[in-house]
Parts: structure tokens; sequence; C-alpha cells
């Protein structure tokens, strides 16, 4: 799998179900924007400044992080978790990164 699709399939295997929810639930709204914060704070505690390239990398990691420790996707009827909440975030945030010109 390219790089470039991690973003998309995240997004179509749960992150969308996320985006759909946080208009309905501010408390998803909240949470996400903690997860974005935190993910900023933890790129660029290591130096890097937060772009795509260390965002992919981020999502990449935790993703692979997720599924060694037995993550699995969860359904429809399923509450969020913190790796559903902290991915979206990530995507979010990669709508949203630019590379400096």
């Amino acid at each position: 799998m390219s790089e470039h699709s991690w973003p998309v399939r995240i997004r179509a295997e749960f992150a969308q179900r996320v985006l759909d929810l946080r208009h309905q639930h501010p408390g998803v709204l909240a949470s996400l924007d903690q997860h974005m914060a935190a993910v900023r704070q933890a790129i660029s505690g290591l130096g890097e400044r937060v772009g795509p390239s260390s965002l992919l990398a981020y999502l990449i990691g935790f993703w692979d992080g997720a599924q060694e420790k037995g993550w699995r996707t969860p359904g429809p009827d399923q509450p969020l978790d913190f790796a559903v909440l902290r991915m979206t975030a990530v995507c979010l945030l990669l709508d949203t990164a630019a590379e400096p010109a």
C-alpha cells in the first residue's frame, strides 16, 4: 500500500463515521480537538515540523502499533475508542496540512 493511500484507507474504514458524528455530538468535536493538540505536541516534541510527512508517519506508526496490540476497527454499533479518535484527528490534520512552498 502506498503512503498516499493510508489516509484514504483510514477515512474509509472508520474516520468518516466519526466526522459525521461530530456535528451531532459536541463531545466528539471536543475530543477530536484534544487529540489534534496531542498529535501536534507529540510531533513537535520530536523536533519535527507538523506537516503532511510527519503526520503520515505518525498515522502509519499509530496504526501499526494498534494492530500489534490486537486493536481492531470497531463496528458501527460499537462505541468510539481512543484509537479511532486519534487516527481521525490525524486525518483532520492531514486535511489542513500544507508543505511549505
